[in-house]
């Protein structure tokens, strides 16, 4: 494997929290959490590492980590599922070492943070998996827009039961909905790298698909596109060219 440092970086939020816990008497309870979040990370990175992507940096927050990764949008669909589930896969293990440990609220955190990640809310794990898996099926735009819709609705569902059944999530709400706001920022910018990753290289693709009377946004991941233009077909990449100029010439 290569790329085998790792810069890991603790965000400044989270020794203001460690601070705030060890005042409070919480410590144990802070470390346990961070513990969990470690081996979640440990997860994603044994996946990526497998997989040859390149780690940017792994961030550590109060409450969870991210892991950046520089690899191209158009991966294998596959693979993307297998780094989504890297961190419920690890600590389903650490779930199980602590069976047989004496340790009740370290697994009572283990178990809330592994559910808690298993939600298709962004950026959970468990969002990155749908987001993959309706990539299987649909265009990437397609795929986006489910993936945003589904996010959404379980946003709601988990915000309206904090408010009538809890009283100290609000914090972590407020972080899901202003990871969600940079996504709605980013996905102009998304859509546009998808493209030109298709019109700079050649990816591996499982399917050939013939399309009539339609426009780039019907593009799919592990899918060669030809367009039927003019009584002949056209590759992807000439259609990609086309649309691109398009919207220079209009702008």
């Amino acid at each position: 494997m290569k790329n085998i440092k790792i810069k890991f970086k603790i965000n400044l939020t989270t020794y203001i929290f460690f601070l705030i816990a060890f005042l409070c008497g919480y410590f144990k309870n802070v470390v346990y959490i961070f513990f969990i979040v470690f081996f979640h990370e440990l997860g994603h990175i044994f996946f990526i590492k497998i997989f040859h992507y390149k780690i940017v940096k792994v961030e550590f927050y109060p409450f969870g980590g991210i892991t950046t990764v520089d690899k191209p949008i158009n991966s294998s669909i596959n693979q993307e599922l297998f780094i989504s589930l890297g961190g419920i896969l690890f600590q389903i293990i650490l779930g199980i070492f602590l069976l047989f440990q004496n340790n009740e609220l370290l697994s009572f955190y283990n178990q809330t943070i592994l559910l808690f990640n298993l939600l298709p809310i962004i950026p959970l794990d468990g969002s990155v998996f749908l987001h993959a898996f309706f990539e299987k099926f649909f265009s990437y735009q397609k795929s986006f827009l489910l993936y945003q819709i589904f996010s959404f609705f379980f946003f709601l569902l988990f915000f309206l039961y904090n408010i009538f059944f809890s009283i100290d999530n609000y914090f972590i709400c407020f972080v899901l909905f202003v990871q969600f706001l940079l996504v709605q920022k980013r996905k102009k910018y998304l859509f546009h790298r998808f493209y030109l990753e298709r019109f700079l290289y050649l990816f591996p693709y499982k399917k050939i698909q013939n399309q009539k009377n339609e426009d780039i946004s019907v593009l799919k991941k592990e899918t060669r596109h030809f367009f039927y233009e003019k009584n002949h077909y056209i590759t992807e990449k000439e259609k990609i060219a086309k649309s691109i100029f398009k919207i220079k010439k209009s702008i």
